[in-house]
């Protein structure tokens, strides 16, 4: 007796298309027997190859078991004999094998069918479904999958390798065993009937015991092996497991519906069109922005739904111009456009457009922000200063004169186009002039709302070549592009001019006030509002700001369920600067959280993210990063310029200081910053300060200073760390003898329980 031959096809069902059985792909040596071309098949309904008449029927019946686990009659086997047809019409009596491939899905099935050919004289059934036995076998052990054998009442007669690495068992060890001895209680009660059964089950969710207790997931599938006279011989199925891939899918799914609340919660409409142009995403506050619901952008065009009429070529040409060359000058930075409402208002907005390659396509997604309010302020604010009673000009870093009002041109006799351009020098008397420039820049190194020469008489010089006193206020306008100085000058020559003066100056006043208040709230909301309790720790800090609010800042969070990061900061100066810098920070270390980030690399991002902003506006930064991981109580740490945090362990009469290696932040790009680890014992207190703690001074002059710090943290170290705070700041006070500081006092404190 020869060997059988194997033909391999591979056929394609499509439920949501045609559902029509097609070949997939065939191996060439089926294709040299049916004698077609290799592609000549590829796409071509199954029934191609099979004859009409009685085993037209036979391969009917078979393919539809396959297909839909049903039974049919005359009842079916795994293979069966029929005929197959050439290309050229020939007829060939075979052994055909059927085998459900495991990618089946509710819309997608495949099938792998075995073709066996053999001469008619020792033609065999019983030889053939002997031969596939075997190949079975062979395959089996050479399959990454858990395939097997059940008798007819569903005890293991053969079990592949692979369920070792599944179930944790040994081949030997299922061999004999029923199959709901591996399942769970739920699954074991639930599937009971499939041994009954003479039905094929697919793709069934099943949830086995491993050997070491844990929960197994698998995709089985099981198909019964029937003889010519309807008996069931045995099962034969394949176990896949899943479980790594449900994990995978449930994360995925908690991980898209953050992302959607995270869209949809956003203060900007987000709005996201494919290289078409087409809407495929528009969020609540797009709706609430441009009038259309999300079920009616979805699937339009996005220049008919949000451009005004006369930019819409502009934007269609600006699309193609990107789809062919990939440039476009309106991509990756803010932009002011015109918009248009459903009701056909147009207004004012501020938006980023971002392109994202997906394959050989393109998706872009639009951040908008309705700046109306904003520009409606603007205008205001020009309207006002070209009204006002008070010259006002406005000059750049270098003193370049850029903006004047009316009243300037009033006060000192030039035309406005005599002015713009010019040095503000042109408007200071010659015998000032040196001495002024020294002024304009020690203003521009520590910028504050104030009136220029406090307690010195000032003078403007007019065009004419006379002078008149004047007083000035300075005020800092920080844009995007470049650093502005606001000069408000009073003409103090006559009491008219000297009551305007004091009503501009409790205008500065007022400026002032309000600068202030907006960085204590923003400096308040930057600050975690309740202590982080648990069994295993306890971390708490507080921030008493100055008479003028500065940039302190801390922060703590869960990176992870295993990781808490902490951070405390300082930058440089005073008021709205400064807090928005710690704005930014917070924004900056916040984006990395969700990342696998060390201290130092978080350092080493933050730094090269703040540089170009804090070069240009001479701040700098110092930082202390702590991230501690729960589970082996070790702690990371690295330092940008910090005074160092200290650490108390309950064996220790002293504090030892926590540092590493690293400049402050703003000072060079690119900086390395050393990283330090050290493993924290039940009872360690780390406290983390800001230098307005220890450089407190009293009466004499006399510094609070690190080693007072260290005594109270020693003699307190058994009280909660919200108690040994409040004792800080008390004593702190009694020291000084005051309430306030010159400079803000932030706190923060650790302690492992």
């Amino acid at each position: 007796m020869h060997q059988l031959t194997p033909h391999i096809i591979v056929l394609e069902l499509i439920r949501s298309k045609d559902a029509v059985l097609r070949i997939k792909q065939l191996s060439p040596s089926a294709a040299m027997f049916l004698d077609y071309g290799e592609k000549e098949l590829i796409g071509k309904p199954v029934d191609l190859i099979y004859a009409a008449g009685n085993d037209k029927a036979v391969w009917q019946a078979a393919l539809a078991n396959v297909i839909d686990g049903q039974n049919s009659m005359p009842p079916l086997k795994t293979g069966f004999v029929g005929e197959i047809v050439t290309k050229a019409n020939n007829k060939i009596r075979v052994f055909i094998s059927l085998l459900t491939l495991s990618n089946r899905t509710p819309n997608k099935i495949e099938i792998a069918l075995l073709i066996q050919d053999k001469s008619a004289e020792d033609f065999s059934v019983e030889s053939a479904f002997a031969e596939s036995e075997e190949r079975f076998r062979q395959m089996a052990e050479m399959a990454g999958e858990w395939l097997w054998e059940q008798d007819p009442d569903g005890y293991y007669s053969y079990s592949s390798a692979a369920v070792s690495q599944i179930l944790g068992y040994s081949p030997d060890e299922v061999l004999g065993k029923h199959y709901t001895d591996f399942l769970t209680p739920q699954d074991k009660a639930e599937q009971q009937q499939y041994a009954t059964s003479h039905r094929p089950f697919y793709a069934l969710l099943a949830h086995y015991q491993h050997k070491d207790g844990r929960s197994i997931l698998t995709e089985s599938t099981g198909l019964p092996i029937i003889d010519a006279a309807g008996k069931l011989l045995k099962w034969r199925g394949v176990d896949r497991d899943i479980t790594a891939r449900m994990h995978f899918q449930d994360a995925l799914i908690e991980s898209e519906k953050r992302t959607r609340m995270i869209i949809e919660s956003s203060l900007s409409a987000i709005v996201i069109m494919d290289a078409d142009g087409i809407i495929n995403d528009w969020n609540y506050q797009a709706e609430k922005i441009f009038g259309w619901t999300k079920e009616e952008a979805i699937g339009q065009r996005l220049e008919e739904l949000i451009i005004p009429p006369q930019f819409r070529h502009a934007h269609r040409q600006g699309l193609e111009h990107f789809l062919r060359t990939g440039q476009g000058p309106l991509f990756n930075q803010l932009l002011e456009q015109t918009a248009i409402r459903r009701d056909g208002t147009e207004f004012p907005v501020e938006l980023s457009l971002s392109p994202l390659k997906l394959g050989n396509t393109y998706i872009f997604s639009d951040f908008i922000h309705d700046i109306t309010k904003r520009k409606r302020l603007e205008h205001r604010f020009r309207q006002a200063v070209e009204s006002s009673p008070n010259a006002i000009i406005m000059v750049n870093e270098s003193g370049t004169i850029v903006m004047i009002n009316a009243q300037t041109e009033a006060s000192f006799g030039y035309l406005r186009t005599e002015l713009i351009g010019q040095s503000i020098e042109i408007l200071v008397p010659e015998r000032f002039r040196s001495a002024h420039r020294g002024f304009r820049q020690a203003y521009l190194a520590a910028p504050v709302s104030r009136p220029m020469g406090v307690g010195q008489e000032l003078y403007g010089l007019r065009k004419d070549g006379t002078e008149f006193p004047v007083e000035i206020g300075l005020s800092l306008i920080d844009s995007h592009e470049e650093t502005l100085i606001l000069s408000t000058i009073v003409d103090i020559s006559t009491r008219k001019a000297t009551e305007a003066a004091i009503r501009q100056a409790q205008v500065n006043l007022a400026i002032a006030q309000s600068e202030i208040k907006i960085a204590e709230r923003i400096q308040a909301s930057l600050s975690p509002s309740v202590p982080i309790k648990s069994s295993h720790f306890e971390v708490t800090g507080y921030c008493l700001p100055a008479d003028q609010v500065g940039g302190d800042y801390f922060d703590y969070f869960y990176r992870n369920e295993n990781c808490l990061d902490m951070i405390i900061a300082d930058v440089s100066g005073h008021s709205i600067g400064p807090a928005l810098f710690m704005v930014e920070t917070r924004s900056a270390i916040r984006s990395q959280a969700n990342g696998s980030g060390t201290p130092a690399e978080t350092l080493t991002i933050l730094n090269n993210f703040l540089f170009e902003d804090l070069d240009k506006s001479d701040y700098f930064i110092t930082l202390f990063y702590l991230q501690y991981n729960i589970t082996n109580q070790q702690l990371d740490f690295a330092n940008a310029g910090h005074p160092p945090p200290l650490l108390h362990s309950p064996s220790q009469t002293k504090c030892r200081q926590l540092d590493a290696e690293g400049l402050i932040l703003g000072v060079n790009k690119n900086v390395v910053f050393e990283e330090k680890t050290t493993t924290l014992s039940q009872g360690d207190i780390i406290l983390l300060y800001t230098d307005g703690l220890t450089e407190a001074e009293n009466a004499n002059g006399d510094f609070f200073g690190l080693q007072r710090v260290s005594d109270i943290l020693v003699q307190h170290a058994q009280q909660s760390p919200q108690v040994i705070i409040e004792v800080l700041l008390e004593q702190l006070k009694q020291f000084c003898r005051r309430e306030s500081f010159n400079d803000d006092i932030t706190l923060m404190i650790f302690k492992r329980n």
